[in-house]
């Protein structure tokens, strides 16, 4: 009796094994990769808070082959004449620093405790903005803000 259960419990082992080898195979485990790749047009809004009302960007249509909210950003400073500095962060993802001159870098004018925040159609990015996926037709807004 103890040698059918030893060979069903093997059985079931290997069994186990290989549809679990097939599934990493198929990419079952892996994580949604988006295709960020796709050609988009959004509208791009680059507000300065602590400059006050009049100071800000628009850029109703830029158009980007890096549909994310930071490709946005990147894509407008064509149109725009800005630049823009970003790091990566080890556990945030990217994080920008600096977009016209305003932020945390080393030449930067900045302010304590303004940072860059954007959201996509009025709502918080939630992920780094080179994970962000934006579509045709949304509205990516940047925020030189003191406020979380």
């Amino acid at each position: 009796m103890s040698e059918v259960r030893n060979v069903i419990i093997a059985v079931l082992i290997v069994n186990s094994l290989a549809i679990g080898g097939i599934l990493y195979e198929i990419g079952y485990f892996d994580e949604d990769e988006s295709d960020i790749s796709t050609i988009v047009t959004a509208k791009l809004v680059i507000k300065f808070k602590n400059l006050g009302e009049n100071d800000t960007l628009t850029f109703e249509s830029i158009t980007t082959s890096e549909s994310t909210a930071y490709g946005i950003l990147l894509g407008g400073q064509t149109q725009g004449s800005y630049s823009v500095t970003a790091t990566t962060h080890y556990e945030f993802g990217l994080f920008v620093e600096s977009i016209a001159g305003w932020g945390t870098c080393g030449n930067c004018q900045d302010e304590d405790g303004f940072y860059w925040l954007y959201s996509v159609n009025d709502n918080d990015g939630g992920v780094a903005a080179n994970r962000k996926v934006i579509r045709d037709g949304d509205v990516v807004e940047w925020n030189y803000t003191d406020e979380y």
